[in-house]
């Protein structure tokens, strides 16, 4: 299988650091230093940002060089788990590649995390990504954004035969695209993507500050941005994108 590392430098933080390299479509990171409070966050976060390239799993491999202050910092991997589980969709896994790292796994409450001995058992168990169909536009920095999202939006809804989704969709794109136009001053990057019967729209956009909820307009329509968004969607957030910004994210469908 391929395989491309990327080094020690992906995610250092002081204290910690996240080794890794890609094999078969699977980002494999290797923790090294120790998790505590001061550096759960940031294991959270690379971890994360792993998961937002869109790999086929994301293998986290626990062995020598990695310690933890206390049993409940572990809990930071079913966090990750739980956060990727909707968007972007990506499984990941747990290997103790030592039996200290193995018992502390199998003793706090990992079995949401897919665990293994191995990280060749892991890799074995990735299944086959699930059958995804994606459109995707770059709009302009300008008002004119929402117009085109809405256009783009009902277009790519049909493509794609989702038409029970398109007044939401519709909604959704709106919101995000013009939250990032006002706030992100960058040309806003629109995505749809049918998976498993539901479909989740993204904006990506070059400000890496959170989305802002914006004061209502009584007058308008629209203008109740993540209120909004939260109401129609199944789930939504927010993540860094590996290489600046931010992507905004939001399911529809049971």
């Amino acid at each position: 299988m391929p395989t491309r590392d990327r080094g020690p430098g992906a995610g250092e933080v002081p204290g910690l650091a996240l080794h890794r390299t890609d094999i078969g479509g699977a980002a494999v990171v290797r923790p090294t230093g120790r998790l505590d409070l001061t550096t759960y966050r940031e294991l959270r976060d690379g971890l994360l940002k792993c998961a937002v390239d869109e790999p086929t799993a994301v293998v986290v491999r626990l062995g020598d060089g990695f310690e933890c202050a206390t049993p409940a910092f572990l809990a930071v991997f079913a966090t990750v788990r739980l956060r990727v589980a909707e968007w972007p969709g990506v499984p990941v896994m747990l290997v103790g590649e030592s039996p200290s790292h193995r018992r502390a796994l199998a003793a706090n409450g990992m079995r949401a995390v897919p665990r293994f001995t191995s990280l060749a058992a892991a890799l074995a168990a990735v299944g086959r990504p699930p059958d995804r169909t994606c459109d995707e536009t770059v709009l302009p920095d300008s008002p004119a954004s929402g117009l085109l999202a809405r256009r783009f939006v009902r277009e790519a809804c049909t493509r794609l035969r989702v038409t029970h989704f398109v007044h939401d969709a519709v909604t959704v794109a709106t919101e995000l695209v013009e939250n990032a136009v006002r706030h992100g001053r960058s040309t806003p990057v629109l995505r749809l993507e049918l998976r498993d019967g539901r479909l989740t729209v993204t904006v990506r956009d070059d400000n890496p500050d959170p989305p802002r909820e914006p004061k209502p307009e009584p007058r308008h329509p629209r203008g109740w941005g993540l209120t909004l968004v939260s109401a129609l969607s199944r789930t939504w957030g927010c993540y860094p994108w590996p290489r600046g910004g931010k992507v905004v994210w939001a399911v529809l469908g049971d």
